[in-house]
């Protein structure tokens, strides 16, 4: 079920509430009541719970995006839809104070839902984060590490130009990019390809520019997003560049984290010196879980988890498809094992079958200082 598909769902509940209210309302003798209003709830219930059914044939993570997209529709739509119409029909048949109350209530998703979707998406910022290196690797300046993940969009627009701009406002030292460059169709991909090569095009940084690919790079994008920039896909390699008075080694981390390319790339990347930096680069986080404890990698950076893209009071993050924690999947600077790890919130959301929102986690470009 994509998102066209759920719109429609959610429509239709919505009009089958509204029309039982009115003719609650209509039908009425005296003032509206909870009681009155008892049939109609249930039928929006009944009629959120059957559609959600057809998405049980779905994917996993395809499935739980069209659940969380149906609810986004439902409560952010649906139900302010029908406390209006409640609203209207207490106005003209009168009703207890109980019905004013809830419908009130059931009004506040609304503006929730329209500050998620057209406001906290765009609210860019920027994460800091400081590392201190040990003895042996220390310098006399600080590394500064820009990091530019899950731009995830379908087309570039004056936001992803503002992204770029703002991280290289930062001046960093090195940049790098967790993935999730783009996700959309085919015929996008072509049409955007290139507006996206003149955006990274314009990335550049003394010790280099890497990237990785991630869940949306499959097949040959992330190859054809980048040439001719001077953009370096890291994919389970290890390059080492020379930042100031400090040697530093970058490896590169892809989708997969646990397979004999990745274990042999990060072995690699431990191999250098003592006073080499050691930098992994990967699209989640979940390869900081397979470090040996104080590993000797001075930071990990990932992306893919958008912050949790909606993350709630006390729960956190709702979703996150990652095995660290909630609050490590938060985003931020983090202690894993005795390893550093610093999980960016992204620049861009899921699309396809997610609601495209952000609540409670806005997006950001990321520097990491390494003194």
């Amino acid at each position: 079920m994509d998102s066209w598909t759920l719109a429609l769902v959610a429509s239709a509940v919505a009009l089958v509430g509204v029309a039982a209210v009115v003719a609650v309302a209509v039908r009425a003798n005296g003032r509206l009541t909870l009681r009155s209003l008892a049939v109609p709830a249930a039928v929006l219930a009944l009629a959120s719970v059957a559609a959600s059914l057809p998405v049980e044939g779905l994917a996993r993570s395809s499935r739980t995006f069209a659940v969380v997209h149906l609810a986004y529709l439902l409560f952010g739509i649906a139900v302010p839809a029908v406390a209006v119409a409640v609203l209207v029909a207490a106005a003209v048949r009168g009703a207890t104070w109980p019905v004013w109350a809830v419908s009130a209530v059931l009004l506040l998703p609304a503006p929730v839902s329209w500050y998620a979707t057209h406001i906290v998406p765009f609210r860019l910022g920027v994460e800091r984060a400081e590392v201190q290196l040990p003895a042996e690797r220390s310098g006399s300046d600080p590394i500064r590490v820009g990091v530019l993940a899950d731009l995830q969009t379908t087309r570039i627009t004056s936001y992803e130009e503002e992204a770029v701009t703002k991280l290289l406002s930062l001046q960093p030292d090195v940049i790098l990019l967790p993935g999730d460059l783009f996700q959309g169709s085919d015929a996008q991909f072509r049409a955007q390809l290139p507006a996206f090569r003149r955006l990274l095009g314009r990335l550049d940084a003394p010790g280099g520019v890497y990237a990785v690919r991630g869940d949306t790079d499959q097949g040959d994008k992330l190859d054809l997003l980048v040439e001719g920039t001077s953009i370096e896909i890291l994919d389970y390699r290890v390059v080492d560049v020379e930042i100031g008075d400090r040697r530093v080694r970058i490896g590169g981390n892809a989708l997969l984290w646990a397979n004999p390319p990745a274990v042999k790339s990060r072995q690699e990347l431990l191999a250098g010196s003592a006073g080499t930096v050691r930098i992994l680069l990967s699209h989640r986080p979940d390869v900081a879980l397979l470090l040996p404890r104080d590993s000797g990698v001075d930071l990990t950076v990932a992306g893919h988890t958008h912050g949790g893209q909606v993350a709630l009071p006390l729960l956190g993050p709702v979703m996150t498809f990652s095995s660290v924690s909630r609050s490590v999947a938060r985003g931020g600077r983090h202690d894993v094992n005795g390893n550093e790890l610093f999980v960016s919130s992204g620049v861009g959301m899921a699309r396809l079958d997610a609601p495209q929102v952000r609540l409670g986690t806005r997006p950001a470009v990321g520097l990491v200082t390494l003194r």
